[in-house]
């Protein structure tokens, strides 16, 4: 597989997976909006409003892994002179120094990571 396949591989990912992350916000916030008009217990209502609260947070989850990818996708056009305008994707997010999350790829683990995608062919 070349870098270019890969890449729009990847790319593909991206976007199946913004297109599904859309489409859940937007069911979640129908639901959020919708629990008020039910008749239901304080408990059953809190519950219900906690699920919506988590699957907001796994959806971020999501986000982060899916600009990991962009990452790698930006990472291996820039290191291999192809052009990521080609694949309209996002260009990589800049990180905040100040963020302490275990979430983040170091450069060295982008490296490593592209060097265990070439042994794999």
């Amino acid at each position: 597989m070349t870098y270019e396949e890969l890449i729009k591989e990847l790319c593909d990912v991206i976007k199946e997976s913004e297109i599904n992350s859309i489409s859940i916000y937007e069911n979640l916030e129908i639901i959020d909006q919708e629990i008020d008009t039910f008749d239901l217990p304080s408990h059953k209502l809190k519950k219900i409003q906690d699920l919506i609260f988590d699957s907001y947070g796994m959806l971020q989850h999501q986000d982060l892994h899916r600009q990991k990818i962009e990452r790698v996708v930006n990472h291996v056009c820039e290191r291999n002179n192809i052009d990521a305008t080609q694949y309209n994707i996002a260009p990589s997010a800049k990180n905040i120094s100040n963020n302490e999350s275990g979430d983040l790829v170091s450069d060295d683990e982008l490296e490593a990571l592209i060097k265990s995608m070439g042994n794999a062919n």
